[in-house]
């Protein structure tokens, strides 16, 4: 016989008790079985762990000692326990999330905040992926969940539609174009156009290329940038025009107007996607959380968005869903 958890619980119960009665209540065991655990305890260490007598439980010098190393590998054990359990629970762990442009400037950081505030125990790894490596990552089980643009991307992937955008142009405060409520694609032929750069924004070069070719032209491109904030800031600057999708955080902005198209635009979905196999309890809470956030913050998409001030009418009236 090997010394079990039994004997450290009933060792550890008389020692802080030093009482047989009163431990043997606190262990809800009856008082004979707790003795001959107690003596079974002593024979397999080979030493004596109390005094006893009719009136008093004393612990010997060799039960001091013994007694610090007892809790402490009953404190690691429930600890063990708690641990496991939150591993289960999805309390604790990690978690690997892809990401594009479009996710981190809008959908992605309101996400995260709130999972790490519901689950701090919980390590997630964000990665800056295109929208084709986050979909291949996930099928190889390499990303547990991907904030990508491009349904087609996922049609064999369990997703949720995070929002979907309408294309819409973006000039500088002072262009020409703003004169207008609104802007025809043939308008654009001649301008010069600010992209996201072609090997990271391939889907929505592909996208825009397409919607402009359906008017006769593909966009003369003068400037690319790696992310949203250099394109929108390059048309701050001067540097040309853009297509980009229906954003509130650039709506917000003063020295950028955003037009509608007179021409129905595409709409661009942003999605995230998981694995269908992967059974994990932490992807499912995050996906939950992503409901929960999206759920909170879904607003009527628009065609048209944030022209000049003084056009606020005109914009209301351009208005369809």
């Amino acid at each position: 016989m090997s010394i079990e958890l039994r004997h450290l619980r009933a060792f550890v119960a008389v020692a802080e008790e030093l009482n047989f009665r009163r431990a043997s209540e606190r262990l809800h065991v009856a008082q004979p079985a707790l003795s001959r655990t107690i003596r079974d305890l002593e024979d397999l260490m080979g030493v004596t762990l109390f005094e006893r007598s009719t009136r008093v439980v004393r612990l010997t010098p060799a039960a001091m000692s013994f007694l610090t190393e007892a809790r402490e590998i009953l404190d690691h054990l429930s600890a063990a326990v708690r641990n496991a359990q939150r591993f289960e629970s999805g309390e604790m762990g990690s978690l690997t999330v892809g990401f594009n442009d479009f996710a981190i400037n809008d959908a992605l950081p309101p996400i995260v905040m709130r999972f790490r505030t519901r689950f701090p125990n919980v390590n997630i790894d964000l990665r800056s992926m295109t929208s084709p490596e986050m979909a291949e990552a996930i099928r190889k089980r390499r990303l547990d969940i991907g904030f990508l643009t491009g349904a087609h991307l996922v049609g064999d992937l369990p997703n949720l539609v995070l929002r979907r955008d309408w294309l819409v142009c973006l000039v500088p405060r002072n262009h020409p174009l703003t004169s207008g409520s609104a802007v025809s694609l043939s308008q654009l032929a001649q301008e010069p156009f600010v992209m996201g750069a072609a090997a990271t924004w391939g889907i929505f070069h592909d996208v825009v290329n397409a919607y402009c070719m359906s008017a006769g032209f593909r966009p003369r491109i003068v400037q690319e940038a790696a992310h949203s904030d250099g394109i929108v800031n390059l048309v701050a600057a001067g540097v040309g025009i853009s297509i980009y999708i229906d954003a509130r955080w650039v709506r917000a902005r003063r020295d950028v107007v955003m037009l509608p198209f007179v021409e129905r635009p595409p709409l661009i979905a942003s999605l995230a996607a998981w694995h269908p196999d992967l059974k994990s309890k932490i992807v499912e809470n995050f996906v939950g959380v992503t409901r929960t956030v999206v759920a909170a913050s879904s607003r009527p998409h628009r065609r048209a968005a944030n022209v000049a001030p003084e056009k606020t009418a005109s914009r209301a009236r351009l208005t369809v869903r």
